[in-house]
């Protein structure tokens, strides 16, 4: 297949769209670099390594894109053949070698953005000793999604495996050039018009999510600019730009355990997971009509699944909780809603909230966001194992975000994110502990067990609730509810206190405005046990 020609300028597609905006109203922010290495461990050729990359990105058409503005309206275009030479690092004699390659990688990661100059893209090979390397990739969001992170990791084993071996180097990257051909051909086709009607029914009396504090989102700037920039189907996990996360692990067992729960229910472990994070939510936040954020690759053709680019897209699961119904139900439905959403996965969720009429919020779209990262554990470099680790998805997360990747030790690890300007609203360490509790409780318990039947509390929780909170001979507190509310403000000043629709004051806020109030109650002559009147709507 011949490369694209240079500089034909195409319109972006709609995932791309909303990146770029978001980039364009903080040009220096570092938020939507991807970033992640592999650990090579044993006697890697640094020379293999080296031209493992080089053929990488020869064969990666995004590589070559660069993105401008005409008339308002972004573009992108191919430039030259991209002219990149990989580096190895040898920090084998630092005193901890480890320590000093992520400082690079992150020094890397905390770099601004070139949109228009390029390149978006780098990989950094670092040499920690004669038996440990490690190979960086740092790439914009504009150019890669999540789901391309998982292609490009396998090509690489393939590589230089062939290189290694001599062997056959596999199938190469697909054109991007024709995953941009099949996304115009797409808009206004009958295959767009099939997915429409299949979202209109699916989503038809569905209500707007709340946000993750039990109420609206805020908008950010970005709405005015572009009603909300698509999302990207990956999880914000990055640089310090507004994400707060909490990071955990499970360990083996219960991962085991998720597996055999999934053999029963005749699903795959990551649907059964998919189905607790359906029932978590109905017990989180109240109701039995559940909605949630899936991440998709925006991908259908075989081609197309193997070309490194961004497609990606969030399209709503939504599902309805019976009490009365076995989790191994349960998790087959879930299964069965999910699949049926990977056959509508092109329809962009920009065009569905339109089509619905419901508010836009940032990257905020149909609730919660699960996203269980494509993972595969027998990626090897002719035989040297090759362990993944994430450092930045690349982008917000307005709304709670899950993401489940493979843990160090064998389990799962489960990252719990929010954008920085919801910190607060929810917490985020009760969040992940609830959920994996949960968890244990559907995949450990004896089969057939109904979703009413279900442990939602651990056993310090249990204690808590059941005798410390009933415990009615417990000496009653002396405080005032003023002066417990003041404590409250010491702690938590920036803290959310109170939201009404789009409007969120602190504790701070609160308190400012409440004595304020109080001085205006005194000054027209207000005293101490006078009775006020208020009028709530």
């Amino acid at each position: 297949m011949s490369a694209p020609a240079a500089g034909v300028r195409r319109p972006l597609s709609p995932a791309q769209a909303g990146v770029w905006y978001a980039q364009r109203l903080d040009p220096a922010n570092p938020v939507f670099h991807m970033g992640g290495y592999l650990d090579i461990l044993g006697p890697a050729d640094p020379d293999l390594l080296r031209a493992t990359v080089a053929a990488l990105v020869a064969e990666d058409e995004t590589t070559r894109l660069r993105f401008t503005e005409a008339d308002g309206v972004p573009q992108q275009y191919f430039a030259a053949e991209a002219d990149f030479t990989p580096h190895l690092y040898d920090v084998s004699g630092d005193p901890d070698p480890a320590a000093a390659a992520m400082r690079a990688m992150r020094a890397d990661l905390e770099s601004p953005p070139d949109l228009e100059h390029g390149p978006l893209f780098t990989h950094l090979l670092f040499r920690l000793g004669d038996e440990h390397f490690i190979w960086y990739h740092r790439v914009h969001h504009l150019v890669h999604d999540g789901y391309s992170a998982s292609i490009q990791r396998r090509r690489a084993a393939e590589i230089y495996t062939a290189l290694a071996t001599g062997g056959d180097p596999g199938t190469p990257y697909g054109s991007y050039a024709v995953l941009l051909d099949e996304q115009a051909a797409y808009a206004g086709s009958a295959a767009q018009r099939r997915d429409r009607a299949y979202w209109s029914r699916l989503m038809e009396g569905a209500e707007p999510p709340v946000g993750p504090a039990g109420s609206a989102t805020p908008a950010t700037p970005a709405d005015a600019a572009t009603h909300g920039p698509s999302p990207d189907g990956t999880v914000p996990q990055g640089p310090p730009a507004g994400i707060v996360r909490d990071v955990s692990e499970v360990d083996r067992s219960l991962r085991d355990a998720l597996v055999g729960f999934a053999e029963r229910a005749r699903v795959t472990w990551q649907q059964a997971l998919l189905a607790v994070a359906v029932l978590h939510r109905a017990l989180w936040a109240g109701g039995s009509d559940v909605l949630l954020g899936l991440p998709v690759p925006g991908r259908v053709t075989p081609g197309s699944h193997r070309t490194p680019g961004m497609a990606a897209n969030t399209v709503p699961l939504r599902c309805g909780i019976d009490p009365r119904e076995s989790c191994e139900d349960l998790a087959a439905r879930v299964a069965a809603q999910s699949l049926r959403a990977q056959w509508h996965q092109r329809y962009a969720d920009t065009d569905l909230l339109r089509d619905l009429g419901w508010p836009v919020r940032g990257r905020s779209r149909f609730g919660p966001v699960v996203n269980i990262v494509p993972l595969d554990e027998r990626t090897t470099f002719a035989g040297l194992p090759a362990v993944s680790h994430l450092l930045s998805t690349g982008g917000t997360a307005d709304d709670l975000t899950l993401s489940v990747t493979y843990g160090d030790g064998g389990g799962l690890r489960f990252d719990v994110t929010l954008d920085a300007a919801q910190a607060g609203s929810v917490d985020l360490a009760a969040y992940r502990k609830s959920f994996v509790q949960l968890l244990s409780s559907v995949v450990t318990g004896p089969p057939g067990r109904t979703v009413a039947e279900l442990d939602v509390l651990d056993a310090e929780e249990r204690v808590l609730v059941v005798e410390r909170w009933n415990d009615t001979a417990a000496p009653p507190e002396h405080r005032s509810v003023p002066a417990v509310f003041a404590a409250q403000v010491t702690r938590t000043p920036d803290a959310t206190a109170l939201i009404d629709g789009d409007r969120h004051l602190t504790y701070q806020d609160l308190d400012t405005r409440a004595n304020q109030l109080a001085h205006h109650l005194t000054a027209t002559g207000t005293r101490r046990g006078d009775i006020i009147g208020v009028l709530l709507e």
